[in-house]
């Protein structure tokens, strides 16, 4: 039951101005995204210009003269100076924004080289464009570079280093909530080192060459000293009053936000704290170090904040466009809301939805759900044995133990043989998983390898076990290739487990149990064979109704025991989509 809005004319007004508020956060990081974007381009483009010193400096020019010509044109010059004053000033309002600054070390890490940089940054833009400007002094790279070797080449270099590991971040947490950036992640993170290693090593190989260069020593006049001396200080004065007016902003919406009172949120489970209001209900998480999970740092790019508002509900602004658009995607209720991006100023009662255990929570509360987690094609196979609850009946309990003991140490033995791995074990069945470091081809012809040599140990235990079992044994097999996740669950019960689940492995799960109904012992998706790249033998095609997908779905059953092994290294396969044998007799959909 929602709690009685306020009476009075300032709730409307106030509800319309928090959703104002909103509205503005909600284009502003837009903005200083794209502006961010816009300079780790041009960053991105210096540096490899720097690189490019590796093979020496009538290289590193001819490479400028093709980089200053996007950039000194009035496009580039608009972008690269409009981002350069748009970018710092919208992070500093977002900071601005912050009620708390309890917040996990890689947020106050991307603080401080906002603050850092400016700082540095000041000298190298006055003493190159300010100052070729104004008195027409040389900017290409063997005047530049002559300047700076060796003395400045240390702080140059720091320079480099923080800017580049400034971007980085940024956009690691940007865009690791997408599924498709753990396809490129791996490319990312080798050109995150490459590019300002090889710029460093550029820098250095043609530093020491224009250091050699045979040319008269560069002479300032007092003007161009003064000029010099005169920019740098004003820039950074500018700087330091705007990080000066900010601070004195925080302390006056603090000093003003503790006379106007609290409010009460009750926070189920983790008890009733009293806050001020102007909060974001994730600062109140990390103020009080409640444990919770925030993927994307507070900026409305990923649901793992959201909350359930048990009570105050309609005293809250409606959903900003980013939120709006998120909730959407998620199909979330009708009371679930981004815990990033409420202010309540009015008492409230929220429940988190997404659990986040306290152990590892660190001084904020703040836990990386991300951590372990990652979507990654695999090929899944469920095996079950058949009749074992017959089995179990007429066999002593230390019998049964011997029999399970032996039929899973054959098995883990064939599918580790072929490059899988056992994930789960539940009484008479297993799953395994091939294709954590190989492609999706070579997984599926490694699972249906292993599935053949697993038949062959069954059929090895019992003739071994031939006059001690009431019946002989049998087991089902389902393969299916597609994506999946993989991570770790963990509470104080059952300790730390890794886990693989999706819908690959639900799928995986129908076709180990269609094998009973279409008496046949290794059921394959058809995906999965066409995958591999090669025809099978044999093959009897069925299509069966899947939970969850409105199509039945073409699978092969094996008539025989499969191939033993994948073929050969160099051994030609059959061409890719081949379809493989089908028998004359088609399976109807069950």
């Amino acid at each position: 039951m929602s709690s009685i809005p306020n009476s009075g004319p300032s709730t409307p007004g106030g509800r319309a101005s928090a959703s104002n508020f909103e509205q503005v956060n909600s284009w502003s990081r837009d903005v200083r995204f794209v502006s961010g974007c816009i300079l780790m381009l041009f960053a991105t483009t210096h540096f490899v210009n720097h690189a490019v010193g590796i093979f020496g400096l009538a290289a590193m020019e001819t490479a400028q003269l093709w980089r200053h010509g996007f950039w000194s044109s009035k496009l580039g010059l608009l972008l690269l100076y409009g981002s350069l004053i748009i970018h710092p000033v919208f992070a500093l309002l977002r900071v601005a924004q912050r009620r708390t600054f309890r917040m996990p070390m890689r947020e106050v890490l991307q603080i401080a080289l906002g603050v850092v940089i400016p700082l540095l940054l000041i000298d190298h833009i006055v003493a190159t464009r300010v100052q070729g400007a104004l008195f027409l002094q040389d900017e290409s790279y063997h005047a530049v570079l002559r300047r700076l070797w060796p003395n400045l080449a240390l702080t140059q270099s720091l320079l480099l280093l923080l800017v580049w590991t400034h971007g980085v971040i940024g956009l690691h947490f940007t865009f690791r909530t997408r599924e498709s950036y753990a396809r490129w992640r791996d490319p990312f993170l080798l050109a995150a080192i490459l590019v300002p290693l090889l710029a460093l090593i550029g820098f250095v190989v043609a530093g020491r060459e224009a250091r050699l260069m045979a040319l008269p020593p560069e002479l300032y006049t007092t003007q161009q000293a003064d000029s010099f001396n005169l920019h740098v200080t004003w820039a950074k004065r500018a700087f330091f009053g705007l990080v000066g007016g900010f601070v004195l902003f925080v302390a006056i919406r603090e000093l003003r936000a503790r006379a106007l009172g609290a409010i009460t949120v009750r926070f189920v489970g983790h008890g009733v704290r009293k806050v001020v209001p102007g909060f974001t209900l994730l600062e109140m998480f990390r103020r009080f170090g409640i444990p919770h999970a925030a993927l994307c740092g507070g900026r409305a790019r990923c649901a793992t904040c959201r909350v359930l508002v048990l009570d105050g509900a309609d005293d809250l602004p409606p959903p900003g466009p980013n939120e709006a658009r998120l909730l959407r995607r998620i199909s979330a209720g009708e009371r679930v809301r981004l815990a990033c991006q409420i202010r309540p100023k009015h008492d409230l009662q929220v429940q988190i939805l997404l659990a986040a255990r306290q152990r590892g929570a660190g001084p904020t509360g703040a836990l990386d759900p991300a951590a372990g987690i990652a979507r990654k094609g695999l090929t899944v196979m469920v095996a079950d044995l058949r009749a074992f609850t017959a089995l179990a009946e007429r066999q002593l309990p230390q019998e049964l133990m011997t029999l399970l003991n032996r039929f899973y140490d054959e098995m883990s033995q064939a599918i580790a043989a072929h490059g899988g791995r056992i994930e789960s074990i539940y009484g008479d069945g297993l799953m395994a998983i091939f294709g954590l470091e190989t492609t999706p081809a070579r997984a599926g012809m490694a699972a249906i390898a292993a599935a053949g040599d697993m038949m062959r140990a069954v059929e090895a235990l019992n003739r071994e076990y031939a006059t001690a079992l009431p019946l002989p044994l049998r087991i089902g097999i389902g393969i299916h290739g597609g994506p999946a996740i993989m991570g770790a669950v963990e509470n104080e019960s059952i300790g730390r487990r890794e886990i693989t689940v999706g819908e690959t492995v639900m799928i995986a799960s129908q076709l180990e149990a269609a094998t009973r109904r279409l008496l046949s012992d290794i059921i394959v998706s058809a995906e999965t064979v066409a995958a591999t790249g090669r025809s099978f033998p044999g093959l009897i095609s069925y299509k069966i109704a899947i939970k969850g997908r409105d199509k039945p779905m073409q699978v092969f059953g094996f008539g025989g025991v499969p191939e033993k092994a994948p073929p050969a290294k160099g051994e030609p396969a059959s061409p890719r989509g081949k379809r493989p044998a089908k028998a004359e007799a088609e399976g109807d959909p069950d």
